[in-house]
């Protein structure tokens, strides 16, 4: 466990020199010197987690101890900018004083680039934040708001509860 954490650490002192959120997955962390956690899943994915990255690989040839692939695909910003969406939506429903068994309708007014993402992804969207459908323009019947920057762009999301 002592070398889980070392792992995790490290990693968010990486994420951190990078200037990477550690909501933004990202897709490997390589380890020089972790010989003895080779094999253990459990507890890689416990490390894998905190640092949030896909997956550690192990790399005897590394020239330092610890190396994070910061890289931003795609496929990875995505997730984040859902995490984050996520995040937001969760913060709101506490604000909006819902349980978490309460049913919400979820209201977006975001640019076209993520409102884009946001519809790939809605089904998950709305399961992970209990919302029964999602409205993709302001209203004035929410229950609570939140105007704020994604990815540096301005976005407006609410919810209502039901």
């Amino acid at each position: 466990m002592a070398e889980v954490r070392e792992i995790a650490s490290m990693g968010l002192a990486k994420r951190a020199e990078a200037g990477i959120k550690v909501r933004q997955p990202l897709a490997s962390l390589k380890a020089k010197n972790a010989r003895s956690l080779r094999g253990k899943k459990e507890l890689l994915a416990i490390a894998a987690e905190e640092v949030n990255v896909k997956k550690i690989i192990f790399d005897s040839k590394l020239k330092t101890d610890f190396e994070l692939d910061t890289r931003i695909t795609a496929e990875l910003r995505e997730e984040g900018i859902l995490r984050e969406l996520v995040r937001g939506v969760q913060e709101l429903r506490q604000k909006a004083g819902c349980e978490p068994k309460d049913k919400v309708v979820l209201m977006l007014e975001f640019p076209e680039e993520l409102l884009a993402i946001i519809r790939r992804n809605e089904k998950k969207l709305l399961s992970e934040v209990n919302a029964k459908s999602a409205e993709y323009a302001r209203s004035e019947k929410f229950t609570a708001e939140l105007e704020t920057k994604f990815e540096g762009l301005p976005a407006w999301f609410g919810l209502r509860k039901i």
